[in-house]
């Protein structure tokens, strides 16, 4: 079996052309071990990629609240910090 993953290796890194969009910016950016291992788990799924920041939006959101607390910084400055506007975060806070 492992002869048969370094012939596919092989033949990928050989041929990376050849690998449909968007999977060949996968394939580079990931070596084959970790696109192997994605395929191997989501494999023939619909998967809906979304941004990091929806992903780590309630990290944060957490780290945010923290921070105010903490912080002699001002809203503005903790807003501009982590790419929001001072609106979006007093709106965002307050849920």
């Amino acid at each position: 079996m492992q002869n048969i993953n370094l012939s596919i290796k092989e033949a990928a890194d050989a041929h990376i052309e050849l690998i449909p969009p968007p999977f060949d910016e996968l394939y580079r950016a990931m070596g084959y071990k970790n696109f192997v291992l994605l395929f191997d788990y989501f494999g023939g799924q619909n998967v809906y990629v979304p941004t990091l920041r929806t992903i780590f939006s309630d990290a944060i959101k957490a780290r945010i609240r923290q921070e105010i607390g903490e912080s002699t910084l001002s809203m503005p400055d903790i807003a501009k910090k982590y790419g929001y506007t001072s609106q979006y975060l007093r709106r965002a806070m307050s849920l």
